[in-house]
């Protein structure tokens, strides 16, 4: 037995796959294997990494294409170590990675899990930016931003008491690890950059779709599995008011040929997680027009909270009143759905609930990235939020889109707009247009007509193979 096992997936990075390689072979340490596994490739990769056969330490596996997950699963299987590493045929190793993450493990026997800060580089290997990641325990506690897929050593007696990877899905394996990692061991994450992280045109994350996509899946499969399916008790709350200060945002404003009302009731009808919906409006014609949908109630809205500064926990305190006393109704969360974002999907809201099973946080809120340069204005006037070249988690922007909004019941109850403990789940920009002003509107009309179906639940793009896992 060694005490490492790095493997090395690659389909069809032969460009790459020798930096790769050497990058292993170059460590401090020396108590290590390596496998590498050709996943099928057609591109020039298999006579190259057959250069390396003659290394006692390089065991050189060549496979038809099966996928990454599947080949992450063979890895596990051949693996002689009591440590194991992924490492992208794209990316390479600092050569102390093996030193510093195996002597983590070997001093803390209570992590499972051990994963560095990064490089990312461009594709001709140039360092970008570095990557630095929160301290857990010290700067972050709310594990719901996962470890990198690659580049993180774990025990292997975890991996097989997690029963390795889910083979059905052929991307995102680091966040399904992840989160049923979590439920379980305990990570640690060292702040020393120990590897390079390559971008480029390849790379499976340049497909935000399919990464989101996937994700969703993978909740909703992880709370069918270990949580037998048990969702808490969602109300969904539409209001629709006709007293709001945006014109363009009100119930009936037609736009690509349905009021604007439509996109959010209709879409419900598909949202798996919510046990009852309401439609709060001072609007009789609001009210009525629900009525049109199936498993909806129209709930009146009292005067006093009909301005456009009504607080919402006000306005959810009155509805979880009124469905106590009609219908003996006693939600475990109220998830609050605004009209003005017409390509929210049902998926997004089954996302949300699931996460806050998942992560057992007070509130969920939908978010985009932001990814550009971002700056505070001080006392010479703007100042970057981040050094540049450095990009550090803690001073991440997120920007709240208004899609959904859950809480749990004891949240509303208590006066607040968000509980102590919020989890988030991201949506695409072209998801997350909110209908303020005219540009918003024209913007959403685009969407509807001329993109069509956006819903990833509908996606039928298959996943890169091996990517690998970016």
């Amino acid at each position: 037995m060694v005490k490492v096992t790095v493997y090395i997936p690659t389909h069809n990075y032969g460009h790459y796959i020798d930096k790769a390689i050497e990058s292993v072979l170059k460590q401090t340490m020396i108590d290590w294997e390596l496998i590498v596994i050709d996943d099928g490739s057609t591109d020039n990769t298999r006579g190259i990494i057959r250069k390396f056969d003659n290394n006692s330490k390089v065991r050189i596996i060549e496979q038809e294409n099966k996928g990454l997950n599947v080949t992450n699963n063979i890895a596990l299987r051949l693996a002689t170590g009591k440590y194991i590493m992924r490492l992208d045929a794209d990316d390479y190793l600092d050569e102390n990675a093996l030193l510093v993450l195996s002597n983590i493990l070997e001093t803390k026997s209570e992590i499972g899990l051990v994963y560095p800060d990064y490089y990312h580089v461009n594709e001709d290997g140039e360092i970008i930016e570095i990557v630095r990641r929160k301290k857990i325990e010290e700067e972050v506690e709310l594990l719901d931003l996962p470890a990198h897929g690659a580049c993180a050593m774990i025990r292997k007696e975890c991996l097989l008491n997690l029963e390795g990877y889910a083979e059905e899905f052929s991307c995102q394996d680091g966040y399904e690890l992840w989160i049923k990692f979590i439920r379980i061991y305990k990570p640690y994450n060292v702040n020393v950059p120990l590897f390079y992280y390559r971008k480029h045109s390849n790379s499976l994350t340049q497909d935000k779709k399919k990464v989101l996509d996937t994700r969703r899946n993978i909740k909703s499969k992880y709370v069918t599995k270990y949580k037998n399916g048990k969702l808490p008790k969602v109300l969904g709350v539409v209001p629709a008011i006709n007293n709001t200060i945006y014109p363009q945002s009100k119930p009936f404003v037609e736009i690509a040929g349905k009021p604007l009302l439509w996109y959010t009731l209709n879409e419900l009808q598909y949202a798996k997680s919510l046990d009852m919906v309401v439609v709060s409006s001072e609007d009789e014609d609001v009210l009525e027009y629900a009525k049109q949908f199936s498993n909806i109630i129209p709930i009146k809205r009292p005067n006093e909270l009909t301005s456009p500064g009504s607080m919402k926990y006000h306005i959810d305190t009155n509805i979880l009143c009124e469905l106590e006393r009609i219908h003996n109704y006693k939600p475990d969360a109220i998830c609050t759905l605004y009209i003005n974002v017409p390509l929210r999907r049902a998926s997004h809201i089954d996302k949300a609930v699931d996460t806050m099973v998942i992560f057992d946080v007070d509130t969920v809120i939908s978010i985009t990235e932001e990814i550009g340069n971002y700056y505070h204005h001080e006392r010479f006037g703007l100042s970057p939020i981040n050094k540049k070249g450095i990009r550090v988690e803690r001073k991440a922007i997120y920007k709240e889109n208004g899609a959904v909004y859950l809480n749990r019941v004891e949240v509303v109850r208590s006066c607040k707009d968000m509980g102590e403990r919020v989890g988030h789940i991201t949506m695409l920009p072209e998801e997350s247009v909110k209908i303020n002003t005219n540009y918003d509107f024209w913007l959403a009309e685009k969407l509807i007509t001329e993109w069509g179906d956006c819903d990833n639940s509908k996606s039928d793009i298959p996943c890169l193979s091996n990517g690998e896992g970016k």
